[in-house]
C-alpha cells in the first residue's frame, strides 16, 4: 500500500479520497477547511496540520483545488508540501487551472528530481463515489506506470493523454465544448418554449439530426477530417438559419448569443472566400489561422 497526502476534501476530493482510503493506503489528508477532514475515514488516515506536515513520509502527493493559486500554494508556499517531499516524489494535480501555472509548477518539480503529473478528472462527484470516473493523465510513460496502480481500482479508466500538460490542455478544451453546448441547448430550448414547442418532442427529434447527434459524430469524419469541403450543408445556408432564429428570439424576447458568435465565425469563412464551402471548412480556415499565428 502506498502512503498518500491528499489535499482538497470538497464535493469530488472527498469521496477519492475515501476510495483511496478504502484501498487500504495510508492516507495523510488537509484542507483549508478543517471539518471537511471529518468526511474522511478508515484505519490508516491521518490529518495534517499543515501541507508540510501532511506530505512527511509520502511517496505521492495529490492535490484537487479550485484554481493553480492554491496548488502551487500547497506545494510550494512557506509550509509546502514539497518542503516535506523527497528526490522521486510523484505529484499529482488533479485540479483544472492554468496551463501556464501548471507548466511553470512542473518545470519548479522537476528541477528537483520529483514528478509533477496532470490529472484532471473528467466526469463529476456522483462518478467520482461509484468509482466511474475517467482520470486523464498526462506525463512520460514511467510515470503513469507508477500511479497506474493507485488510481486504476477508484476509476472507470486512466487515459494517457500524452506528455505533461497535454491532460490540462485536453480538460481545458472538453469542458469549453461541454459548456458552449450546454448554452446553445438552452438557447435552444428556450426558443423552442417560446414559440410553443414541445420540449420532449423536439428531444426525440434531435437525437435523429445533427443538432442531437453532434458534429463530431457526423460532419467532421465525413467531410472536414478527410479534406472534403463540397457543401453538404454550406456556411452560406448555415448563417442564413442563424439569422431567422436570430429573428425569431428577438421576436420572443429570448437571446440567442451562441448564435451571434456563430453568424461571426461564418462570416470569417465568407470573408476567407469560403462561404459556399461546407460549414465544416470552418475547422480549416481556423487551423489555418493558427499556423501562421
Amino acid at each position: 500500500m502506498a502512503n498518500i497526502a491528499f489535499f482538497g476534501l470538497g464535493a469530488m476530493g472527498a469521496p477519492i479520497a475515501n476510495n483511496l482510503a478504502s484501498e487500504g493506503h495510508h492516507l495523510a489528508v488537509f484542507d483549508t477547511n478543517p471539518q471537511a477532514c471529518s468526511r474522511i475515514s478508515g484505519p490508516h488516515v491521518r490529518i495534517g496540520n499543515n501541507p508540510a506536515d501532511t506530505a512527511q513520509g509520502c511517496d505521492f502527493v495529490i492535490t484537487l483545488l479550485p484554481t493553480s493559486s492554491e496548488v502551487k500554494q500547497v506545494i510550494c508556499g512557506p509550509e509546502g508540501a514539497i518542503r516535506a517531499s523527497t528526490k522521486n516524489t510523484v505529484f499529482i494535480d488533479m485540479s483544472t487551472g492554468s496551463l501556464a501555472d501548471f507548466m511553470e509548477l512542473h518545470a519548479a518539480i522537476t528541477a528537483q528530481e520529483m514528478s509533477l503529473i496532470d490529472s484532471p478528472i473528467a466526469r463529476g462527484p456522483e462518478y467520482a463515489a461509484a468509482r466511474q470516473n475517467l482520470f486523464l493523465v498526462g506525463g512520460e510513460e514511467s510515470e503513469i506506470d507508477r500511479i497506474y496502480p493507485i488510481l486504476a481500482p477508484i476509476c472507470e479508466e486512466v487515459v494517457h493523454c500524452g506528455e505533461a500538460g497535454s491532460a490540462l490542455k485536453t480538460k481545458i478544451i472538453n469542458n469549453y465544448l461541454a459548456s458552449v453546448s450546454v448554452v446553445a441547448n438552452a438557447e435552444a430550448l428556450a426558443l423552442a418554449s417560446a414559440v410553443g414547442l414541445n420540449r420532449d418532442f423536439l428531444r426525440n427529434l434531435w437525437k435523429r439530426t445533427v443538432a442531437g447527434r453532434g458534429s463530431l459524430e457526423t460532419i467532421f469524419p465525413n467531410k472536414a477530417f478527410i479534406g472534403d469541403f463540397t457543401p453538404g450543408f454550406s456556411a452560406r445556408l448555415a448563417r442564413k438559419d442563424l439569422y431567422l432564429a436570430q429573428e425569431l428570439g428577438e421576436k420572443f424576447g429570448v437571446p440567442m448569443t451562441t448564435g451571434t458568435a456563430a453568424i461571426e465565425m461564418f462570416t470569417l469563412q465568407q470573408t476567407k472566400g469560403r462561404i459556399d464551402d461546407d460549414w465544416s471548412a470552418l475547422l480549416d480556415i481556423l487551423q489555418d489561422m493558427s499556423k501562421k499565428s
